[in-house]
C-alpha cells in the first residue's frame, strides 16, 4: 500500500479514495448538470452501484500507481474529483478532468483544488510536462478554472464529438511544466 497522500485546501481536501465513498459519490455525481459536462464514462444515472465499480477500480489503481486521481473532501464527504491519466503512448502528457456536486459551485473550491492538483503533478511526476484538459463549448465555469490556472485555449475541433446525440464542438486547452 502507497503513502497516503493528502493535498490541504480551504475547507477541503485532496485524497485518495477508500471504502465508504461510494454513497456520497453516487449522492454527489448523479446530477444531470454534471453529466452534461462529463465526457464518455461518466455514468448518467449515477447510481451506488456505478460508485462502487469506481470506488473498486480506483483502490485497484492506487495500489500499483501512479496516484493521479483524487477525491474532493468537504466534511469526510466526496464532494467531487480531480485527477488524469498519464497518456501511455506519450507518458510526458496527462489527460486532466474533475467535476464538483452542484451544491459546491460557485465557491472557488474547482479553481483552488485544480491548482493544488497540478502543483502535484508538476512537482511529484518529473516527466510530465504538458497537461490537457477538453471541454464543451457550454461549460464556461470549466474554461474559467483552466484559464484561472495558467492553461492556454489552444484550439477547437469543430464538430468532432457526439454528446447525446448531437454532433458538438470541443474546446482544447493545455498547461506546460515552464509556464
Amino acid at each position: 500500500m502507497k503513502k497516503e497522500i493528502i493535498l490541504k485546501g480551504n475547507g477541503f481536501i485532496l485524497r485518495l479514495y477508500k471504502k465508504g465513498d461510494e454513497l456520497s459519490l453516487s449522492k454527489n455525481a448523479n446530477n444531470k448538470k454534471i453529466a452534461q459536462n462529463m465526457f464518455l464514462g461518466f455514468p448518467s444515472p449515477y447510481t451506488l452501484e456505478e460508485a462502487k465499480k469506481w470506488v473498486g477500480i480506483c483502490l485497484k489503481k492506487n495500489k500499483i500507481g501512479p496516484i493521479t486521481g483524487f477525491v474532493i473532501d468537504i466534511d469526510g464527504e466526496v464532494a467531487g474529483t480531480v485527477g488524469g491519466e498519464i497518456d501511455k503512448k506519450k507518458p510526458f502528457m496527462l489527460g486532466f478532468g474533475y467535476w464538483l456536486g452542484e451544491k459546491y459551485w460557485g465557491k472557488g473550491i474547482m479553481s483552488e483544488a485544480t491548482k493544488l492538483y497540478i502543483d502535484y503533478i508538476f512537482k511529484d511526476f518529473k516527466k510530465i510536462n504538458r497537461i490537457e484538459s477538453s471541454v464543451f463549448p457550454w461549460n464556461e465555469g470549466s474554461k474559467k478554472v483552466l484559464l484561472k490556472n495558467g492553461f492556454k485555449l489552444e484550439g477547437i475541433s469543430r464538430k468532432s464529438y457526439l454528446k447525446d446525440g448531437k454532433i458538438i464542438d470541443v474546446y482544447h486547452f493545455a498547461k506546460l511544466r515552464n509556464e
